[in-house]
């Protein structure tokens, strides 16, 4: 008899059916050899048959430690839950939890076997390989255990595992509805939620009967519905950032060679450590995972560069999008070489494809190509052939990345070995490795049952929809994660705007992530370099417009159009908020990428007109799209009553009051305005305009205003700040202009310049055929310059007719034109009234901040948004100083 003291391991049987086996898997669990004391725990689920009541009665009459139970039938998972509710409150010295079906049968050492590696791993469970009676059969689950692959692949854990009670004190049951054929699955992907890892035992196993039907096979038969389920059930471990964190710990898609020390860094996410292996663990990896797939992983991808490098794409904030470019580039070159350039204006990634016999230029910062090419050359004797990245002439197909951004003004040292040549070193090490001898045979006598670990992040773009998959894993201290999503990212109101969001959600505790689609350029913004922690760019397969299909008469792209919707979709999920200002392209994957979990914000600006003056452009496209969006953010409360004219509900709609893009210490402020109060009163007034040279923004209205004050002899100076669409246009307003007299400069971005600009001029003039809220008209007023504007789209709301601005009414070009003309002479007679309304915008300007425009909607991402929960594997029990205990399992006949 077994001392009181011994460890108690329940075996819980659920039981519908299978009377008739029942008591041969009795037999199987109570002739275990072990150590342990074992209870069993038989839950009988509803079944009517009296043999199973006459059967257990019998048995449970000369077996004390049998217990059974009936309970109305529930299905598989709710007779497991009666029976491990029964063993947390009647068994509570329980140590550990063994389902055992009742058509199947364990070996004599099977109890002993899988606690003893329970205890030492202090693991949530221990699981089996699984080898069949009836129908022969036999599966090997891996020798490591894996949250990725289980999660993104298949069920590898059956429901006969050893598993830690305290899973089951820690609320961990199976879910009970009967729609769900995967209960078992779905109870190890809680086990997962809940912070529980497991471990494979391959030292026994138990015997599953296996018959030609069975409910196995019927749940496969509707695999996409229960795979459904168990993503709906179970949304943040599906989510992009989880599985990239577990793919990161478990099977890292990159293997980094670093050119000064010779150690390879394995990793998914690059802002996390990775695992490094030295050149011996990385051969063993490398032939491992040629002869044993499915229990040795070597990267997908292969890299090498200096730390000098690495360090510079880090600050880079560039380096997870040129990650998915290297990955994409694969598809079509055999070897990639990314040049590093430093601008201190732009940022960008070109990608150019070359054909073999490639003559290089330049010599490579990174170096990175699939792994399986290095497999392909050593297979096929052609390491001559992949040694020639090292050379001028290049024989394998090249594409040359070429990555743009500022950094400090010395350049990046190189190491004495290029990263082509310390790439080829490795190649040429592991060819020569004799463990390619053995690599061609399996050394597990199991058949493998998994994917291919260096293959799980093909599985990964599969589960995410995507391709490639952002390589980034939950944020730093868990913060939130916006997508700020842009069609450019230069000088214009509408991505300044969109900026400024992002630098108050920054300010409120969200990562932020800027994603430039269907461009793979930006110009750096003083104001708002430092709004984004990360930069993408994604030009190819994302047009800025277009579709056949019509909404009120105006284009709208579709989910059947011809997008790269893989690349959108591995980008774009896994975010906690996604702000869309105005790309089109995105709205049709809005809903499934909310569905996901992340909350939606459509940011709206102005509504166009077409030559004809009918209404068009992006917000028509967004109202198609309206049910897909959380949130809308308009620059003006007129936008937001029209969004609501189409249908938008009013409780979705945040006007946000456009602000300043530029900043002004106060100090500069105050030298601005003594500046202007030491003008003479007499001197000629000076005219400003900042724009295009465009219809839409009035550059025929303004010329024609100007020829008719000159013609009148009012003294003035203009100063015209701007570039042509020349496509668009039968002649150059440039010269038109310059024939005034007019001095025209071409377009400045850089906060400073602007505000000096805007600090020369008296007035600003803006006779615009259509608009959205300019943030210009909020600039000249921050410095005093006073805004002379046509009251088209919302310019109402930002200027005051004749306290901090001047409004023309009226749309005819004639009366435009000689109101305007009339409003500039009579402030350049009136300097008092000039004086009134500069004094004006300055006190308006004073009660703007981008902080209360966006109060409200950042109130709102408070309440509504939440980051995505991270899954910490539970640390084990195990005293710091206790060894891991070597099982010693004797052989079995």
């Amino acid at each position: 008899m077994r001392s009181e003291a011994a460890d108690l391991v329940v075996i819980a049987m659920p039981l519908y059916g299978h009377a008739a086996l029942a008591v041969e898997a009795l037999e199987t669990a109570f002739a275990s050899t072990t150590e342990c004391r074992v209870e069993v725990v038989v839950s009988v689920d509803g079944d009517p048959r009296r043999e199973v009541f006459d059967a257990l009665t019998l048995y449970a009459a000369t077996r004390p430690e049998l217990h059974v139970i009936f309970g109305p039938n529930a299905g598989p998972g709710g007779a497991r839950n009666r029976a491990i509710d029964f063993i947390v409150e009647n068994l509570p010295d329980a140590k550990a939890v063994y389902f055992l079906d009742a058509d199947n049968r364990v070996l004599p050492t099977t109890i002993e076997t899988l606690y003893a590696r329970l205890k030492a791993e202090q693991c949530g469970w221990v699981y089996t390989n699984i080898d069949t009676f009836s129908v022969r059969w036999g599966a090997h689950y891996g020798d490591g255990y894996s949250r990725l692959t289980h999660c993104v692949s298949d069920n590898i854990c059956d429901t006969g595992s050893m598993i830690s009670i305290d899973v089951f004190h820690a609320g961990v049951r199976f879910d009970a509805d009967r729609q769900n054929g995967f209960e078992d699955w779905e109870f190890w992907l809680s086990c997962i939620e809940a912070g529980f890892v497991g471990v494979p035992c391959h030292d026994t196993a138990f015997e599953y009967r296996l018959r030609a039907e069975s409910r196995f096979k019927e749940a496969n038969r509707d695999r996409a519905a229960s795979l459904s389920f168990l993503r709906r059930r179970h949304k943040t471990l599906f989510r992009r950032s989880t599985l990239v964190d577990f793919e990161h710990e478990e099977a890292p898609r990159y293997a980094m060679l670093r050119t000064g020390d010779g150690t390879i860094a394995c990793f998914t996410d690059p802002t996390m450590e990775p695992t490094k292996l030295d050149f011996d663990e990385a051969i063993r990896a490398f032939w491992g995972s040629a002869a044993e797939p499915d229990n040795f992983h070597f990267p997908p991808f292969l890299a090498a560069g200096s730390v000098e490098t690495l360090k510079l794409l880090k600050q880079s904030r560039l380096w997870p999008n040129l990650l998915m470019h290297l990955e994409r580039a694969t598809e079509a070159a055999n070897v990639c070489f990314v040049q590093i350039r430093n601008v201190a204006a732009e940022r960008g990634i070109d990608i150019e494809i070359q054909p073999s016999g490639h003559v290089r230029k330049g010599r490579a910062d990174l170096v990175f190509m699939s792994s399986a090419i290095v497999r392909d050359a050593i297979r096929n004797n052609a390491l001559e052939w992949l040694g020639s990245i090292a050379a001028d002439q290049v024989w394998p197909t090249v594409a040359v990345v070429k990555v743009r951004f500022p950094f400090p003004a010395e350049a990046p040292k190189r190491a004495s070995a290029t990263p082509e040549q310390s790439l080829i070193n490795l190649v040429h090490t592991i060819a020569t490795s004799p463990l390619q001898a053995v690599a061609a045979k399996r050394w597990t006598w199991r058949g493998s049952r998994l994917p291919a670990l260096s293959e799980l992040y093909k599985q990964l773009r599969t589960e995410v929809g995507g391709s490639p998959v952002l390589p980034l894993g939950h944020a730093q201290s868990s913060k939130r994660t916006l997508a700020l999503l842009v069609p450019n990212a230069s000088f214009g109101g509408a991505e300044k705007v969109a900026f400024a969001a992002a630098r108050e959600l920054k300010a409120e505790g969200f990562e932020t992530h800027l994603f430039v689609l269907g461009n793979a350029r930006m110009d750096v913004l003083d104001e708002f370099d430092d709004s984004f922690d990360f930069i993408h760019f994604w030009k190819n397969g994302i047009p800025a417009w277009g579709g056949t299909n019509r909404f009120l008469g105006q284009d709208f792209i579709a989910e059947y159009h011809d997008v790269d919707w893989n690349a959108l979709k591995g980008q774009l999920s896994g975010f906690d908020l996604i702000i869309n200002n105005h790309v089109m392209a995105v709205h049709p994957l809005m809903a499934r990428l909310r569905s996901e979990g992340a909350r939606t914000a459509c940011y709206l600006h102005v509504v166009d007109e077409t030559p004809l003056r009918r209404p068009a452009g992006q917000p028509f496209a967004a109202i198609a799209h309206e049910h897909c969006y959380d949130a809308f953010l308009t620059c003006s409360e007129q936008l937001k009553v029209y969004l609501h004219s189409y249908g938008v509900p009013l409780e979705k709609i945040f006007a946000v009051a456009n602000a300043p893009s530029i900043s002004v210490k106060p100090k500069a402020l105050t030298e601005i305005v003594e500046s202007r109060l030491a003008r003479p009163a007499d001197a000629p007034l000076r005219i400003l305009y900042m724009g295009r040279f465009e219809p839409q923004k009035g550059i025929d209205r303004i010329h024609a205003a100007l020829q008719d004050l000159r013609s009148r002899n009012i003294p003035f100076e203009a100063l015209a700040v701007g570039g042509e669409i020349l496509a668009e246009q039968p002649s150059s307003w440039t010269g038109k202009l310059r024939e005034l007299g007019v001095t025209v400069r071409p377009p400045i971005f850089g906060g400073r310049e602007i505000a000096a600009i805007l600090a020369w001029g008296d007035i600003l003039i803006m006779p615009s055929r259509w608009e959205g809220a300019p943030l210009m008209i909020a600039e000249a007023q921050l410095v005093g310059c006073v805004p002379v504007a046509t009251a088209v789209g919302a310019v109402d709301e930002l200027v005051t007719n004749g306290r901090d601005g001047l409004l023309i009414e009226g749309e005819a070009d004639l009366k435009i034109v000689a109101d305007l003309a009339a409003a500039v002479e009579s402030l350049a007679r009136d300097r008092t009234r000039l004086a009134r309304l500069r004094e004006g915008g300055l006190f308006t300007a004073s009660g703007r901040s981008w902080a209360a425009s966006f109060g409200p909607f950042v109130e709102w991402c408070d309440r509504t948004v939440s980051s995505t929960p991270r899954i910490e594997a539970r640390a084990p029990r195990r005293p710091v100083d206790q060894p891991i205990v070597e099982i010693d399992v004797p052989a079995v006949a």
